[in-house]
């Protein structure tokens, strides 16, 4: 069986953690934190019909067992700035996470705040607020989240908005679904993601998922994911 994400600790002591099956979705993010000391790497690659070939390397530390910050190095054409026709290394993304319920009564909740930083000239410094919430049926979990995107000189934020679920079938293959909604300088995308992780060792998977364009200014692709983990509890 997948590990528990942390150890119940405070109002959650006499609550069940919430399992965690995978490290990362595809298009959206899992209401996971690092642990205290715990350290995550991925490295993500997506190219789409429409917008070609985004790479993405990804930092995620646990400061706190509720507390973790990242960094986020996107290359490549991303979803909003396909909008806009831009690509290249735009923006440095560093965010902050508190996880504010750890346990599975009634759900897992977590905040953040993300913020990019410019990397080249004539871009606009952005923050994005995000909230996640999620929770265990039996073995079925379902995570969502949403978050809104305000940019410098932009009147209206963009927004995105994700329901995801995962479900393992075996102890290391574990399929994901997810539907992904966007809208970005009034333009919409809607997405339909399966995907399908494989455990490659201990904290060490890959997946591969598939966004399904269903709407608006959406496009279909192709999400390959890498993660690692090291430190945590478990070096202790």
């Amino acid at each position: 069986m997948p590990s528990a994400v942390c150890q119940s600790n405070g109002s959650d002591q006499n609550k069940s953690p919430l399992p965690e099956y995978i490290q990362e979705f595809f298009l959206s993010d899992a209401v996971r934190n690092q642990e205290r000391g715990e350290f995550q790497l991925t490295v993500g690659l997506d190219t789409r019909h429409t917008t070609g070939t985004n790479t993405t390397v990804k930092m995620e530390y646990g400061v706190t067992d509720r507390l973790q910050v990242g960094l986020d190095l996107p290359y490549g054409v991303s979803e909003e700035e396909n909008f806009e026709n831009s690509s290249g290394l735009k923006t440095m993304n560093l965010g902050v996470r508190y996880q504010i319920i750890k346990s599975d009564a009634p759900f897992a909740l977590s905040v953040g705040i993300d913020s990019g930083v410019p990397m080249s000239s004539g871009e606009e410094v952005e923050f994005q607020p995000t909230i996640l919430a999620a929770k265990s049926i039996r073995h079925l979990q379902i995570h969502a989240s949403a978050a809104a995107d305000f940019e410098l000189g932009e009147d209206k934020p963009g927004l995105e908005y994700n329901l995801g679920s995962v479900y393992p079938i075996h102890r290391f293959w574990i399929p994901t679904l997810e539907f992904n909604g966007r809208n970005f300088h009034g333009k919409e995308a809607f997405y339909l993601t399966p995907g399908l992780y494989r455990r490659v060792r201990h904290r060490f998977e890959v997946g591969v998922g598939v966004p399904l364009g269903i709407g608006g200014n959406a496009s279909t692709g192709i999400v390959c994911k890498l993660s690692w983990e090291v430190g945590g509890h478990e070096s202790e």
